[in-house]
């Protein structure tokens, strides 16, 4: 016999601005949001942006209020760097398997300083960005 009982919590895949939005949406009628993103932090495309199409308005002057409220919002949980990779169940009553991938610093500690960076013994190559060719570079 399945378990018909509601939970009353809502999964958002990708923390781009519609996500976000969505995210806020939902947790501002009272229910508990997971927002899952597969990049290491929320914001999408647009946070690489400058200036916006029609209007010229700046990009971070949009999503900055957006970010300071998910951040905030005690219903909205943030799994970033993290993928669903399975989902079970019936609408109302899902199952979801996110596996969240591991970082070498721990996000609840994290102020933005930037010193983790500077002190990694690690040094990447710059990777292309999305939406940009290698002859850009």
């Amino acid at each position: 016999m399945a378990n018909n009982k509601k939970i009353g919590a809502a999964l958002v895949v990708g923390g781009g601005v519609g996500g976000m939005q969505a995210a806020l949406d939902l947790a501002e009628s009272g229910i508990k949001v997971y927002l899952v993103d597969n990049k290491p932090a929320i914001g999408g495309v647009m946070v690489q942006l400058d200036k916006t199409f029609p209007t010229n308005d700046c990009a971070m002057c949009t999503i900055a209020p957006r970010l300071v409220n998910i951040g905030r919002h005690l219903n909205i949980e943030i799994l970033s760097y993290s993928e669903v990779i399975d989902v079970k169940g019936e609408p109302g009553n899902f199952k979801v398997r996110v596996r969240k991938r591991a970082r070498s610093v721990d996000p609840s500690l994290c102020t933005g300083c930037g010193n983790c960076y500077n002190n990694c013994p690690v040094k990447y190559k710059p990777q292309i960005q999305e939406g940009q060719s290698k002859e850009a570079k």
